[in-house]
Protein backbone atom coordinates (compact mmCIF):
# COMPACT_ATOMS: atom_id res chain seq x y z
CA UNK A 1 0.00 0.00 0.00
CA UNK A 2 1.32 3.42 -1.01
CA UNK A 3 0.03 6.80 0.17
CA UNK A 4 -0.58 9.32 -2.61
CA UNK A 5 -0.87 12.95 -1.60
CA UNK A 6 -3.10 15.48 -3.30
CA UNK A 7 -0.44 18.15 -3.66
CA UNK A 8 2.98 17.92 -5.34
CA UNK A 9 5.19 16.01 -2.93
CA UNK A 10 8.88 16.06 -2.01
CA UNK A 11 10.17 13.17 0.11
CA UNK A 12 13.38 13.76 2.05
CA UNK A 13 15.20 10.67 3.31
CA UNK A 14 17.29 11.77 6.28
CA UNK A 15 16.63 14.16 9.14
CA UNK A 16 20.11 15.48 9.90
CA UNK A 17 21.43 18.94 9.00
CA UNK A 18 20.81 18.59 5.24
CA UNK A 19 17.34 17.06 5.50
CA UNK A 20 16.36 19.51 8.22
CA UNK A 21 17.53 22.64 6.40
CA UNK A 22 16.18 21.48 3.02
CA UNK A 23 12.76 21.06 4.65
CA UNK A 24 13.08 24.49 6.32
CA UNK A 25 13.80 26.23 3.00
CA UNK A 26 10.90 24.41 1.34
CA UNK A 27 8.54 25.37 4.18
CA UNK A 28 9.70 28.99 4.09
CA UNK A 29 9.77 29.55 0.33
CA UNK A 30 7.08 27.45 -1.38
CA UNK A 31 4.72 29.75 -3.29
CA UNK A 32 2.17 27.10 -4.26
CA UNK A 33 0.65 23.94 -2.70
CA UNK A 34 3.31 21.48 -1.56
CA UNK A 35 3.53 18.46 0.69
CA UNK A 36 6.81 17.44 2.35
CA UNK A 37 7.46 13.95 3.70
CA UNK A 38 10.41 13.86 6.08
CA UNK A 39 11.74 10.33 6.59
CA UNK A 40 14.03 9.72 9.54
CA UNK A 41 15.27 6.73 11.51
CA UNK A 42 18.07 6.02 13.93
CA UNK A 43 18.89 9.50 15.20
CA UNK A 44 16.87 12.43 16.62
CA UNK A 45 15.03 14.44 13.98
CA UNK A 46 16.77 17.72 13.01
CA UNK A 47 19.97 16.82 14.87
CA UNK A 48 21.21 13.69 13.09
CA UNK A 49 24.36 11.91 14.21
CA UNK A 50 26.50 15.05 14.27
CA UNK A 51 24.43 17.22 16.61
CA UNK A 52 22.72 14.70 18.89
CA UNK A 53 25.93 14.15 20.81
CA UNK A 54 25.63 12.52 24.23
CA UNK A 55 28.46 14.67 25.62
CA UNK A 56 28.60 18.40 26.32
CA UNK A 57 32.36 18.11 25.74
CA UNK A 58 31.91 17.26 22.06
CA UNK A 59 32.53 20.64 20.47
CA UNK A 60 31.93 22.10 17.02
CA UNK A 61 35.10 22.27 14.92
CA UNK A 62 34.07 25.61 13.42
CA UNK A 63 33.78 28.83 15.50
CA UNK A 64 30.31 30.20 16.24
CA UNK A 65 30.68 33.11 13.82
CA UNK A 66 30.77 30.66 10.89
CA UNK A 67 27.99 28.29 11.99
CA UNK A 68 24.84 30.06 10.81
CA UNK A 69 22.48 27.57 9.17
CA UNK A 70 21.51 30.23 6.60
CA UNK A 71 24.04 31.41 3.98
CA UNK A 72 22.42 34.84 3.73
CA UNK A 73 22.22 35.40 7.52
CA UNK A 74 25.80 35.13 8.79
CA UNK A 75 24.97 36.08 12.40
CA UNK A 76 21.89 33.87 12.76
CA UNK A 77 23.49 31.29 15.08
CA UNK A 78 25.12 33.90 17.31
CA UNK A 79 21.88 35.91 17.49
CA UNK A 80 20.03 32.73 18.46
CA UNK A 81 22.54 32.04 21.24
CA UNK A 82 22.10 35.55 22.62
CA UNK A 83 18.30 35.21 22.72
CA UNK A 84 18.23 31.98 24.70
CA UNK A 85 18.53 32.42 28.46
CA UNK A 86 20.00 28.95 28.95
CA UNK A 87 23.15 30.09 27.17
CA UNK A 88 23.36 33.54 28.73
CA UNK A 89 26.44 32.52 30.70
CA UNK A 90 28.43 32.40 27.45
CA UNK A 91 30.85 35.31 27.14
CA UNK A 92 29.23 37.43 24.43
CA UNK A 93 32.47 39.21 23.50
CA UNK A 94 34.25 35.89 22.96
CA UNK A 95 31.26 34.20 21.28
CA UNK A 96 32.32 34.69 17.63
CA UNK A 97 35.52 32.68 18.10
CA UNK A 98 34.14 30.09 20.52
CA UNK A 99 33.77 26.39 19.69
CA UNK A 100 30.43 25.55 21.29
CA UNK A 101 29.07 22.11 22.23
CA UNK A 102 27.56 20.23 19.31
CA UNK A 103 24.41 19.39 21.24
CA UNK A 104 23.70 23.14 21.61
CA UNK A 105 23.85 23.36 17.84
CA UNK A 106 21.37 20.48 17.69
CA UNK A 107 18.91 22.51 19.77
CA UNK A 108 19.46 25.42 17.38
CA UNK A 109 18.60 23.31 14.34
CA UNK A 110 15.49 21.89 16.01
CA UNK A 111 14.31 25.38 16.92
CA UNK A 112 14.77 26.52 13.30
CA UNK A 113 12.73 23.54 12.13
CA UNK A 114 9.96 24.01 14.69
CA UNK A 115 9.73 27.72 13.82
CA UNK A 116 9.47 26.96 10.10
CA UNK A 117 6.59 24.54 10.73
CA UNK A 118 4.84 27.05 12.97
CA UNK A 119 5.07 29.84 10.39
CA UNK A 120 4.49 27.85 7.20
CA UNK A 121 1.66 28.94 4.88
CA UNK A 122 -1.58 26.93 4.96
CA UNK A 123 -1.00 25.55 1.46
CA UNK A 124 2.18 23.79 2.58
CA UNK A 125 1.90 20.61 4.67
CA UNK A 126 4.39 18.21 6.17
CA UNK A 127 4.22 14.63 7.44
CA UNK A 128 6.77 12.33 9.04
CA UNK A 129 7.79 8.71 8.64
CA UNK A 130 9.87 7.40 11.54
CA UNK A 131 11.06 4.31 9.75
CA UNK A 132 13.92 3.14 7.54
CA UNK A 133 13.44 3.63 3.80
CA UNK A 134 14.49 0.37 2.14
CA UNK A 135 13.58 0.73 -1.54
CA UNK A 136 12.32 3.09 -4.25
CA UNK A 137 10.44 2.24 -7.44
CA UNK A 138 9.56 4.63 -10.25
CA UNK A 139 6.25 4.20 -12.05
CA UNK A 140 3.11 6.17 -12.96
CA UNK A 141 5.16 9.37 -13.00
CA UNK A 142 6.09 9.08 -9.33
CA UNK A 143 8.78 7.71 -7.03
CA UNK A 144 7.35 5.19 -4.59
CA UNK A 145 9.33 4.96 -1.37
CA UNK A 146 8.97 1.77 0.69
CA UNK A 147 9.79 1.16 4.34
CA UNK A 148 10.66 -1.72 6.62
CA UNK A 149 7.31 -1.44 8.46
CA UNK A 150 5.35 1.69 7.49
CA UNK A 151 3.13 2.06 4.39
CA UNK A 152 4.95 3.42 1.33
CA UNK A 153 4.62 6.98 0.05
CA UNK A 154 4.47 8.34 -3.51
CA UNK A 155 6.45 11.50 -4.27
CA UNK A 156 7.24 13.68 -7.25
CA UNK A 157 10.79 14.22 -5.99
CA UNK A 158 12.95 12.24 -3.59
CA UNK A 159 16.11 13.57 -1.93
CA UNK A 160 18.73 11.25 -0.43
CA UNK A 161 19.98 13.27 2.55
CA UNK A 162 21.55 10.17 4.05
CA UNK A 163 24.60 11.76 5.71
CA UNK A 164 27.72 9.89 6.74
CA UNK A 165 27.71 6.11 7.01
CA UNK A 166 29.35 4.00 9.71
CA UNK A 167 33.05 3.17 9.17
CA UNK A 168 34.21 0.25 7.07
CA UNK A 169 35.58 -2.69 9.04
CA UNK A 170 39.29 -3.51 8.61
CA UNK A 171 40.00 -6.31 6.18
CA UNK A 172 41.08 -9.22 8.35
CA UNK A 173 41.52 -12.91 7.62
CA UNK A 174 38.95 -13.70 10.31
CA UNK A 175 36.04 -11.25 10.25
CA UNK A 176 34.01 -13.04 12.91
CA UNK A 177 35.13 -10.45 15.47
CA UNK A 178 32.72 -7.94 13.95
CA UNK A 179 29.77 -9.75 15.49
CA UNK A 180 31.34 -9.57 18.96
CA UNK A 181 29.52 -7.58 21.66
CA UNK A 182 32.93 -6.07 22.49
CA UNK A 183 33.45 -4.62 19.01
CA UNK A 184 31.71 -1.32 18.22
CA UNK A 185 31.55 -0.63 14.50
CA UNK A 186 29.51 2.57 14.92
CA UNK A 187 31.48 5.00 17.14
CA UNK A 188 28.71 7.62 17.22
CA UNK A 189 26.35 5.55 19.33
CA UNK A 190 26.35 6.24 23.06
CA UNK A 191 26.76 2.50 23.68
CA UNK A 192 30.35 2.74 22.45
CA UNK A 193 31.43 4.35 25.76
CA UNK A 194 28.75 2.94 28.05
CA UNK A 195 28.81 -0.03 30.49
CA UNK A 196 32.57 -0.42 30.56
CA UNK A 197 34.84 -1.48 33.40
CA UNK A 198 36.58 1.87 34.11
CA UNK A 199 39.94 0.21 34.74
CA UNK A 200 40.11 -1.88 31.57
CA UNK A 201 42.03 -0.96 28.45
CA UNK A 202 40.25 0.29 25.32
CA UNK A 203 41.57 0.03 21.76
CA UNK A 204 40.49 2.58 19.16
CA UNK A 205 40.98 2.12 15.43
CA UNK A 206 41.69 5.53 13.91
CA UNK A 207 43.42 8.71 15.11
CA UNK A 208 41.04 11.41 13.83
CA UNK A 209 38.36 13.67 15.26
CA UNK A 210 36.03 10.76 16.06
CA UNK A 211 38.77 9.16 18.14
CA UNK A 212 38.95 12.40 20.13
CA UNK A 213 35.19 12.28 20.69
CA UNK A 214 35.46 8.73 22.01
CA UNK A 215 38.31 9.65 24.37
CA UNK A 216 36.30 12.59 25.70
CA UNK A 217 33.25 10.35 26.11
CA UNK A 218 35.26 7.75 28.01
CA UNK A 219 36.76 10.37 30.31
CA UNK A 220 33.32 11.80 30.98
CA UNK A 221 32.33 8.29 32.10
CA UNK A 222 35.27 8.39 34.57
CA UNK A 223 37.26 5.82 32.61
CA UNK A 224 40.70 5.27 34.17
CA UNK A 225 42.19 2.50 32.06
CA UNK A 226 44.69 3.12 29.30
CA UNK A 227 43.39 3.97 25.83
CA UNK A 228 45.26 2.89 22.69
CA UNK A 229 44.64 4.54 19.32
CA UNK A 230 46.08 3.14 16.09
CA UNK A 231 46.21 4.37 12.50
CA UNK A 232 48.73 4.13 9.64
CA UNK A 233 49.96 7.70 10.22
CA UNK A 234 49.49 8.29 13.94
CA UNK A 235 47.94 11.33 15.60
CA UNK A 236 48.60 14.56 13.75
CA UNK A 237 45.54 16.67 14.56
CA UNK A 238 46.51 20.30 15.12
CA UNK A 239 44.72 22.94 17.20
CA UNK A 240 42.76 25.85 15.81
CA UNK A 241 44.57 29.17 16.17
CA UNK A 242 43.31 32.70 15.76
CA UNK A 243 44.64 34.43 12.66
CA UNK A 244 43.78 37.26 10.31
CA UNK A 245 42.23 36.38 6.91
CA UNK A 246 44.92 35.58 4.35
CA UNK A 247 44.26 36.67 0.76
CA UNK A 248 47.66 36.58 -0.94
CA UNK A 249 47.41 32.93 -2.02
CA UNK A 250 43.98 33.23 -3.57
CA UNK A 251 45.03 36.40 -5.41
CA UNK A 252 47.82 34.45 -7.13
CA UNK A 253 45.71 31.39 -7.90
CA UNK A 254 44.42 31.45 -11.46
CA UNK A 255 42.98 28.82 -13.80
CA UNK A 256 43.86 26.35 -15.14
CA UNK A 257 44.15 24.78 -11.69
CA UNK A 258 46.96 22.32 -12.38
CA UNK A 259 47.57 20.13 -9.34
CA UNK A 260 51.36 20.50 -9.39
CA UNK A 261 51.06 24.28 -9.74
CA UNK A 262 48.66 24.52 -6.79
CA UNK A 263 50.92 22.38 -4.58
CA UNK A 264 53.94 24.54 -5.42
CA UNK A 265 52.00 27.76 -4.80
CA UNK A 266 50.56 26.45 -1.55
CA UNK A 267 53.96 25.39 -0.21
CA UNK A 268 55.51 28.77 -1.01
CA UNK A 269 52.75 30.59 0.90
CA UNK A 270 52.96 28.21 3.85
CA UNK A 271 56.69 28.94 4.05
CA UNK A 272 55.98 32.66 3.83
CA UNK A 273 53.49 32.47 6.70
CA UNK A 274 55.81 30.40 8.87
CA UNK A 275 58.72 32.76 8.22
CA UNK A 276 56.46 35.51 9.57
CA UNK A 277 55.64 33.40 12.60
CA UNK A 278 52.04 32.83 11.52
CA UNK A 279 49.95 29.66 11.33
CA UNK A 280 49.79 27.79 8.02
CA UNK A 281 46.10 27.24 8.79
CA UNK A 282 45.42 30.65 7.25
CA UNK A 283 46.65 29.43 3.85
CA UNK A 284 44.41 26.35 4.04
CA UNK A 285 41.35 28.37 4.98
CA UNK A 286 42.00 30.87 2.20
CA UNK A 287 41.47 28.08 -0.36
CA UNK A 288 38.04 27.18 1.06
CA UNK A 289 35.97 29.40 -1.31
CA UNK A 290 37.52 27.85 -4.45
CA UNK A 291 38.06 24.25 -3.30
CA UNK A 292 35.00 22.87 -5.08
CA UNK A 293 35.80 24.77 -8.29
CA UNK A 294 39.38 23.47 -8.28
CA UNK A 295 38.28 19.88 -7.56
CA UNK A 296 35.75 19.90 -10.40
CA UNK A 297 38.37 21.22 -12.84
CA UNK A 298 40.76 18.33 -12.21
CA UNK A 299 40.95 15.22 -14.32
CA UNK A 300 40.35 11.86 -12.73
CA UNK A 301 44.12 11.25 -12.76
CA UNK A 302 44.77 14.48 -10.84
CA UNK A 303 42.10 13.60 -8.29
CA UNK A 304 43.65 10.16 -7.84
CA UNK A 305 47.09 11.70 -7.38
CA UNK A 306 45.65 14.06 -4.77
CA UNK A 307 43.95 11.18 -2.95
CA UNK A 308 47.11 9.06 -2.91
CA UNK A 309 49.73 11.69 -2.11
CA UNK A 310 48.00 14.62 -0.40
CA UNK A 311 44.68 13.51 1.08
CA UNK A 312 46.11 12.81 4.52
CA UNK A 313 48.03 16.10 4.68
CA UNK A 314 44.91 17.97 3.54
CA UNK A 315 42.90 16.31 6.29
CA UNK A 316 45.49 17.28 8.90
CA UNK A 317 45.42 20.88 7.69
CA UNK A 318 41.61 21.11 7.42
CA UNK A 319 40.32 19.18 10.40
CA UNK A 320 41.57 20.74 13.60
CA UNK A 321 40.62 20.76 17.27
CA UNK A 322 39.61 23.57 19.59
CA UNK A 323 42.71 24.54 21.58
CA UNK A 324 41.35 23.40 24.96
CA UNK A 325 40.52 19.93 23.59
CA UNK A 326 43.93 19.66 21.94
CA UNK A 327 45.61 20.47 25.26
CA UNK A 328 43.51 17.85 27.05
CA UNK A 329 44.51 15.16 24.54
CA UNK A 330 48.17 16.12 24.82
CA UNK A 331 47.98 15.90 28.62
CA UNK A 332 46.46 12.43 28.43
CA UNK A 333 49.37 11.38 26.23
CA UNK A 334 51.90 12.86 28.70
CA UNK A 335 50.16 11.07 31.57
CA UNK A 336 50.37 7.76 29.67
CA UNK A 337 46.57 7.47 29.72
CA UNK A 338 46.44 7.64 25.92
CA UNK A 339 48.95 6.02 23.59
CA UNK A 340 48.95 7.00 19.94
CA UNK A 341 50.34 4.34 17.63
CA UNK A 342 51.34 4.57 13.98
CA UNK A 343 50.91 1.08 12.59
CA UNK A 344 48.57 -1.48 11.08
CA UNK A 345 46.15 -3.95 12.57
CA UNK A 346 47.09 -7.61 12.11
CA UNK A 347 44.30 -9.49 13.89
CA UNK A 348 41.56 -9.23 16.50
CA UNK A 349 40.56 -12.32 18.46
CA UNK A 350 37.75 -12.59 21.00
CA UNK A 351 38.74 -13.74 24.47
CA UNK A 352 36.86 -14.36 27.71
CA UNK A 353 37.56 -10.81 28.85
CA UNK A 354 37.34 -8.86 25.61
CA UNK A 355 39.42 -8.70 22.43
CA UNK A 356 43.11 -9.44 21.90
CA UNK A 357 44.41 -6.93 19.34
CA UNK A 358 47.60 -7.65 17.40
CA UNK A 359 49.25 -4.86 15.42
CA UNK A 360 52.54 -4.01 13.70
CA UNK A 361 54.11 -0.74 14.83
CA UNK A 362 55.48 1.33 11.97
CA UNK A 363 58.41 2.68 13.99
CA UNK A 364 60.17 -0.65 14.54
CA UNK A 365 58.10 -3.06 12.40
CA UNK A 366 57.58 -5.26 15.47
CA UNK A 367 54.36 -7.08 16.42
CA UNK A 368 52.58 -6.07 19.63
CA UNK A 369 49.48 -7.23 21.48
CA UNK A 370 46.93 -5.43 23.66
CA UNK A 371 44.25 -7.16 25.74
CA UNK A 372 41.35 -4.72 25.38
CA UNK A 373 37.93 -4.74 26.98
CA UNK A 374 36.53 -3.41 23.72
CA UNK A 375 37.52 -2.13 20.29
CA UNK A 376 35.87 0.96 18.82
CA UNK A 377 36.11 1.69 15.08
CA UNK A 378 36.84 5.38 14.46
CA UNK A 379 38.40 5.05 11.00
CA UNK A 380 36.00 7.48 9.35
CA UNK A 381 32.77 7.16 7.37
CA UNK A 382 32.55 4.53 4.63
CA UNK A 383 32.08 6.41 1.35
CA UNK A 384 32.10 3.63 -1.28
CA UNK A 385 28.38 2.93 -1.73
CA UNK A 386 29.16 -0.46 -3.30
CA UNK A 387 30.30 -1.65 0.15
CA UNK A 388 27.29 -0.36 2.07
CA UNK A 389 24.97 -2.92 3.62
CA UNK A 390 22.14 -0.38 3.84
CA UNK A 391 19.07 -1.95 2.10
CA UNK A 392 18.02 1.28 0.36
CA UNK A 393 21.42 1.81 -1.25
CA UNK A 394 21.80 -1.84 -2.24
CA UNK A 395 18.34 -1.87 -3.84
CA UNK A 396 18.89 1.40 -5.73
CA UNK A 397 22.19 0.07 -7.07
CA UNK A 398 20.56 -3.18 -8.17
CA UNK A 399 17.80 -1.20 -9.92
CA UNK A 400 20.53 0.86 -11.67
CA UNK A 401 19.02 4.04 -10.25
CA UNK A 402 22.29 5.09 -8.59
CA UNK A 403 25.96 4.18 -8.90
CA UNK A 404 29.23 5.28 -7.31
CA UNK A 405 31.09 8.29 -8.67
CA UNK A 406 34.44 7.74 -10.38
CA UNK A 407 36.38 8.28 -7.13
CA UNK A 408 34.05 6.00 -5.11
CA UNK A 409 33.52 8.79 -2.61
CA UNK A 410 29.75 8.89 -2.93
CA UNK A 411 26.91 8.86 -5.45
CA UNK A 412 27.41 9.91 -9.07
CA UNK A 413 25.45 13.09 -9.63
CA UNK A 414 25.56 16.55 -11.10
CA UNK A 415 27.01 19.33 -8.91
CA UNK A 416 23.44 20.57 -8.24
CA UNK A 417 22.58 17.24 -6.62
CA UNK A 418 20.69 15.63 -9.51
CA UNK A 419 21.48 11.91 -9.37
CA UNK A 420 22.72 10.26 -12.55
CA UNK A 421 21.21 6.91 -13.49
CA UNK A 422 23.44 3.99 -14.38
CA UNK A 423 23.47 5.14 -18.02
CA UNK A 424 24.64 8.63 -16.89
CA UNK A 425 21.28 10.28 -17.69
CA UNK A 426 19.89 12.70 -15.07
CA UNK A 427 17.16 11.21 -12.92
CA UNK A 428 13.85 13.11 -13.13
CA UNK A 429 13.03 12.06 -9.57
CA UNK A 430 16.14 11.59 -7.44
CA UNK A 431 18.55 14.12 -5.95
CA UNK A 432 21.12 13.95 -3.19
CA UNK A 433 22.83 16.39 -0.88
CA UNK A 434 25.77 16.54 1.51
CA UNK A 435 28.38 13.80 1.91
CA UNK A 436 27.18 11.68 -1.08
CA UNK A 437 28.37 14.59 -3.30
CA UNK A 438 31.93 14.46 -2.02
CA UNK A 439 33.22 12.80 -5.18
CA UNK A 440 31.81 15.68 -7.23
CA UNK A 441 32.62 18.56 -4.88
CA UNK A 442 35.25 17.21 -2.44
CA UNK A 443 34.27 19.71 0.29
CA UNK A 444 30.71 18.59 1.02
CA UNK A 445 30.51 17.72 4.71
CA UNK A 446 30.75 20.96 6.72
CA UNK A 447 28.07 23.54 7.49
CA UNK A 448 29.52 26.33 5.27
CA UNK A 449 29.02 24.08 2.21
CA UNK A 450 25.88 22.24 3.33
CA UNK A 451 23.87 25.39 4.07
CA UNK A 452 24.47 26.57 0.49
CA UNK A 453 23.47 23.18 -0.91
CA UNK A 454 20.26 23.11 1.15
CA UNK A 455 19.20 26.51 -0.12
CA UNK A 456 20.06 25.97 -3.79
CA UNK A 457 18.56 22.46 -3.92
CA UNK A 458 15.29 23.74 -2.43
CA UNK A 459 15.15 26.43 -5.12
CA UNK A 460 15.86 23.86 -7.83
CA UNK A 461 13.16 21.46 -6.62
CA UNK A 462 10.51 24.15 -6.23
CA UNK A 463 11.24 25.47 -9.74
CA UNK A 464 11.06 21.96 -11.26
CA UNK A 465 7.69 21.31 -9.61
CA UNK A 466 6.42 24.69 -10.76
CA UNK A 467 7.56 24.09 -14.36
CA UNK A 468 6.03 20.61 -14.31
Amino acid sequence: MTTNYQNPTIAIIGGGFCGNMLAVHLLNNAKSPLHIVLINAGYPLSKGVAYSSYSHKHLLNVPAKSMSAFPDKPNHFMDWIKKHENYGVIDQTALPTMFLPRNIYGHYLKDIFDTAIRKKPDYVSISFVHDEAIDIEEFDGKSHVYFSVSPGVAADKVVLAIGNQAPDNPNLKDNSIYSSRNYFGNPWLHEAVNHLDPDREVFILGNGLTMVDIVLGLKEKKHRGKIYSLSPNGFQILPHRHFAPYVELIEELEPPYDLAKIISLFRSHVKKLRDLGHSAEAAVDSLRPVTQKVWQSWSRQEKERFMYHIRHMWGVARHRLPMEIHKLIQQLILDDKLEIIAGRIQSMVETERGIRVTFKRRRDQKIYEVAAARVINCTGPLSDINKLERPLIKNLISRKMIHADDMRLGIDALPDGTILNDDKTPSPYLSTIGSPLRGLLWESTAVPELREQSKTLSEKLLKELEDH
